[in-house]
Formats: C-alpha cells, structure tokens, sequence
C-alpha cells in the first residue's frame, strides 16, 4: 500500500506538474466543496435547542461563513461575470479568515464542548493561513506554488517507494 500511494502522487505531481493551471483550479474547486461542506455539516451538527450564548452564535457565523465562501468559490464561474476573480479571492480569503477566528474563539470560550482548546486552535489557524494566503499571494503565482509543491510532493513519493522496497527487502 506504502508503494501504491508513492506511485499515485507521482502521477498526480507529475500531471499537477505539467498542467499548473488547471491544479490551481482543481484546488480551488476541492477547497470551495470542502468549505461548503464544513459548513453544512456545522449547521447540522448544531444544537438548536440548547442555550443561545455566545458560543452558540459564534458557531453558526463561522458555519454561515463557511456555507457563503463555499458558494462563492462554486460559484466561480457565473461570478467573475460580476466580480474579478481577484475581488472574489479577497472575499473568500476573508472569509476564511473569518472563520477560522471564530472557531479559535469558540474553542478558547466553549470548554465544555471542548476538552482541549488545541484542535480548535490549529483547525481555526489553518483557516487564518489559507485566508491570508488568498488575500496576499497573486493568482499569477498560485501555478509557480503548484509546481514547487509538487516537486516536493514527488519527493515525498520517493521516500514512500523507498520505504516500500525497504520494508519488502527486510521482511
């Protein structure tokens, strides 16, 4: 299994490689799904019936937010008819941001939902870094960031094959 995930991000480095754009646009695309699922499974999660406090409401901001940024991604291709794709960037980077405030907010504030405040903090951290990374990082150079990441992710597959032929050799 080791050697088969190797070989499946050496495809995928490889291709993510030679077609930089369209790896910027599959990225986005799986980013906009996962905030408008996060978001929708937030919601669903929530517990409408207990108390309306703080945390409460904080919640269901960061799950609304989430829901909107999520939209506007998918909804990418009617919007940038209205909107620049770098307004739209912006927008969804500060959302993100948004989010990722409220949910490290939440985590520092609702301890007994929480029993350490830490994975609140790195998932709303995350949020914050990928934010921050859409409202600074020019769109022009999101294909350069591919192919340097998928340099090192054919590295990291590298490793995986050599891991792989270790552990058969040995055992």
């Amino acid at each position: 299994m080791t050697a088969l995930r190797g070989i499946v991000m050496i495809a995928a480095g490889v291709l993510a490689f030679l077609f930089p754009e369209q790896a910027v646009k599959f990225v986005l695309l799986a980013g906009g799904v996962l905030l408008l699922v996060d978001g929708v499974l937030g919601l669903a999660s929530s517990d409408f019936s207990s108390r309306r406090d703080a945390t409460f409401w904080l919640a269901l901001v960061r799950n609304v937010v989430c829901i909107v940024a999520g939209l506007i991604v998918l909804g990418n291709g009617i919007l940038t008819n209205v909107f620049t794709l770098g307004f739209l960037a912006g927008l969804v980077g500060l959302l993100a941001i948004i989010a990722g405030l409220v949910e490290i907010v939440s985590g520092l504030m609702d301890r007994e939902r929480y029993s350490s405040a830490t994975p609140a903090m790195v998932s709303g951290g995350l949020y914050v870094v990928f934010g921050l990374a859409l409202l600074f990082m020019p769109l022009s150079s999101a294909a350069t960031l591919i192919r340097v990441v998928t340099i090192l992710i054919i590295v990291y597959a590298l490793s995986l094959l050599y891991r792989a032929w270790r552990i058969r050799t040995v055992g």
